[in-house]
């Protein structure tokens, strides 16, 4: 449930700080400027997080996430300070990111992290329904500049959830010969993280510019998408217990990368709309069985840590590749959005193929 919360307010930041940015007078290049900044936030916080929440304690880490999510949503809500406080909010998504999936890991035993890591990220990714479809009705009633305020309340509500949980203080990480493992596990992730950055948080203007959407039919789309994802993510323990970890997440990687293309370069509306939903289901539903198939093969004292480092790496790709589509879009228009799309598809397709090489040669059975 406080994931489910979090996730709520987050998805309202998410859907709608593109729209909020943009009532404030930002131009295209300056969105895709702010971004980029919003993740390279989680590559410079990385290194040292990795140290501090092993001190802090995983439940700790994610009050201080709480706490700095709110007061940075109060500043980006009213206009305040914008870049300072998407740098707090990107702090915050660094220390869940690193405190998260360690803690999860120490509640159940290792056959029940494909459920539990499934059935969380359903909850949450399910939770953009709802979230994504009150920003969308939201910007009609209180106008775009105002919508990020109304995520404060689901942050501060996760915090009492998370109260008696079983605590848990890792260990500070010994890298010393583990950097080639951990290189090989990363590298999919963040080719495919550069892929997502072209196109993914531009998504939403690009329906509204190409369809001429409102605010509240783009939100109904993305609100259906995130529905679609969440119960995909409930069907991965069936796949896994039939084919496996890796083969899941290869599987259904692969089964998006035709819809992918119909999002990109279908004319109708209709289609587009299909191929969101079930793009967004298929690529999105590994997640969480990446997730439990690291741990299979990092002792726990490295898992905060690597979660951090491949939270930094992808978001360093996916900021780039958000810079670089915003200065695309702004010197092209709409008609950018063919050669980022394309691009984006063959940065897939390698990151999808380069799965079997990352665990090929490794040996679970890390406990």
């Amino acid at each position: 449930m406080a994931s489910f919360l979090w996730s709520f307010g987050a998805n309202l930041v998410y859907f709608f700080l593109n729209f909020h940015l943009e009532a404030l007078g930002y131009t295209r290049a300056h969105i895709g400027y702010a971004q980029a900044f919003l993740l390279l936030v989680g590559v410079v916080s990385s290194l040292p997080l990795t140290y501090l929440i092993p001190r802090l304690g995983y439940l700790k880490s994610l009050y201080l996430a709480f706490f700095l999510a709110a007061g940075s949503g109060v500043l980006l809500g009213l206009g305040l300070w914008v870049f300072p406080a998407l740098g707090g909010y990107g702090l915050a998504g660094a220390l869940l990111q690193g405190a998260a999936a360690p803690l999860m890991a120490r509640l159940v035993p290792p056959e029940r992290r494909v459920a539990l890591f499934s059935l969380q990220a359903a909850l949450t990714t399910a939770s953009g329904f709802f979230s994504t479809l009150l920003a969308g009705f939201l910007s009609e009633w209180v106008g775009a500049r105002h919508v990020l305020l109304f995520a404060l309340p689901f942050f501060l509500l996760a915090v009492p959830l998370a109260l008696g949980l079983p605590e848990g203080e890792g260990k500070t990480p010994r890298l010393e010969g583990r950097l080639g493992v951990w290189l090989r596990l990363l590298v999919p992730q963040v080719v495919i993280g550069f892929g997502a950055g072209l196109v993914i948080p531009f998504v939403n203007l690009y329906l509204k510019e190409k369809f001429g959407l409102t605010y509240g039919a783009t939100g109904l789309v993305f609100a259906l998408s995130s529905l679609a994802t969440g119960g995909a993510m409930l069907l991965q323990p069936l796949l896994v217990g039939r084919v496996g970890k890796l083969k899941a997440i290869v599987l259904v990687q692969a089964l998006s990368l035709p819809f992918l293309a119909l999002l990109a370069w279908a004319p109708w509306l209709p289609v587009v709309t299909v191929a969101l939903l079930v793009r967004g289901a298929l690529m999105n539903a590994a997640g969480p069985v990446y997730a439990a198939l690291v741990m299979d093969y990092l002792p726990e004292e490295e898992r905060p840590g690597f979660f951090l480092v491949e939270s930094a790496l992808w978001s360093l790709l996916f900021a780039l590749g958000s810079a670089l589509s915003g200065k695309l879009q702004a010197a092209m228009g709409l008609g950018a959005f063919h050669y980022l799309f394309g691009a984006t598809l063959a940065l897939y397709t390698l990151g999808i193929l380069l799965w079997p090489w990352a665990f090929g040669r490794l040996r679970a059975g890390v406990r």
